[in-house]
């Protein structure tokens, strides 16, 4: 976990620790560094918050990302800012959760992204109900994005959407999870997107939720 504040960290470590399948091992005050780190660590979630000395949280996601770094990336934050969220988004972050959450959920977003699914927090996905939505031709676009799809694909983007991962899908929907995990594949493939987050923000455009 990556946040300027030390009690933050404390509590985010009290936190997920009480869970016995999460272990921490990583530390940071800001994001300075963070791809050397991260590798050595050998993190599989990391907990990013936004706003942080020296180098910010989303410039910090942006050096994994283009250090095409395995872990999954969190967005834990304060601010369920609309310009944050939007870049967010572009960085193909695996969730964005904010600090008001329920401690439960935290840990629930950690699981979630771990399994292959996305995380977001209700008021993110309040958002991307009132905002990403946005303007017609953004509608228009995600109508036609979805129009690609089959209607088991259709079924499987509104489970990706709820932030269901591979294992949740597969029971909602009576199949196995070696045929989900293709249909997601398929799903993302036909978005032309890489991530669950940017296929949960089309759902939401489109108005499946």
């Amino acid at each position: 976990m990556i946040d300027d504040e030390p009690l933050i960290r404390a509590g985010l470590r009290a936190v997920l620790e009480s869970d016995p399948d999460i272990e921490v091992v990583l530390e940071r005050g800001d994001g300075v560094g963070v791809v050397p780190a991260v590798h050595g660590a050998r993190c599989d979630v990391v907990l990013m918050d936004v706003r942080m000395p020296r180098r910010s949280g989303l410039d910090a996601i942006a050096d994994l990302r283009a250090a095409r770094t395995p872990s999954r990336l969190v967005v834990l934050t304060t601010f369920a800012d609309a310009e944050y969220l939007r870049r967010a988004v572009e960085l193909s972050v695996d969730g964005y959760v904010t600090k008001a959450s329920a401690p439960e959920d935290i840990v629930a977003a950690v699981h979630a992204v771990h399994s292959g699914g996305a995380a977001l927090s209700p008021i993110v996905a309040r958002w991307l109900l009132d905002k990403a939505a946005g303007p017609m031709s953004r509608r228009t676009d995600a109508h036609a994005a979805i129009s690609r799809l089959t209607a088991r694909e259709r079924d499987v983007l509104c489970s990706i959407a709820r932030g269901e991962h591979n294992a949740g899908i597969a029971r909602e929907l009576f199949l196995s999870e070696a045929t989900v995990k293709g249909y997601v594949s398929e799903v993302l493939r036909k978005l032309g997107v890489e991530r669950r987050v940017q296929a949960a923000v089309i759902a939401h455009q489109a108005g499946l939720l």
